[in-house]
């Protein structure tokens, strides 16, 4: 999820049978597991860079369920840095459109969107950095612009 523009949430609690979606809550003692520290630490475990996640509990109706928010990346896509349960050293993952799962970067179309996300982030940064050394950026007339102002003399 952290290679996902907005990155994505899990919800502990809920469950799926048959397309439809039960929200059972969760145990106190399954509850005491969900430590944000220990989560944090273990999906760090296998990322390069880190991937920022919170850890939050939500009561609803009587019932507990644990939400785990993974950030998008802060500035390069997440690479696999260990070999795991279904992960694999040097891989790259992301969410697929087939189906609700991660899985590696499977087609040029996932690849480019990562792409696309850290080559966004690298222009806000050196834009953040332009401004703040005084040097001024204008956004380019798009060519529709410049077509209408070409008509006005008409």
């Amino acid at each position: 999820m952290a290679n996902c523009r907005d990155g994505g949430t899990i919800m502990v609690g809920v469950w799926e049978s048959g397309g439809l979606f039960e929200t059972k809550g969760m145990t106190s003692a399954d509850l005491a597991t969900y430590d944000s520290d220990q989560i944090q630490e273990a999906i760090n475990q296998h990322a390069d860079p880190y991937v920022r996640s919170e850890v939050h509990r939500i009561p609803v109706d009587g019932k507990t369920f644990v939400a785990i928010v993974v950030h998008e990346f802060d500035e390069v896509p997440v690479i696999c840095k260990k070999d795991g349960r279904e992960l694999r050293r040097g891989a790259i993952y992301t969410r697929s459109y087939q189906k609700p799962e991660t899985c590696e970067v499977r087609s040029q179309t996932e690849m480019r969107e990562i792409l696309e996300l850290a080559v966004d982030k690298g222009v806000e940064r050196f834009v953040k950095r332009a401004h703040a050394a005084g040097v001024g950026i204008e956004q380019a007339e798009s060519e529709a612009e410049k077509f209408q102002r070409q008509l006005e003399g008409l």
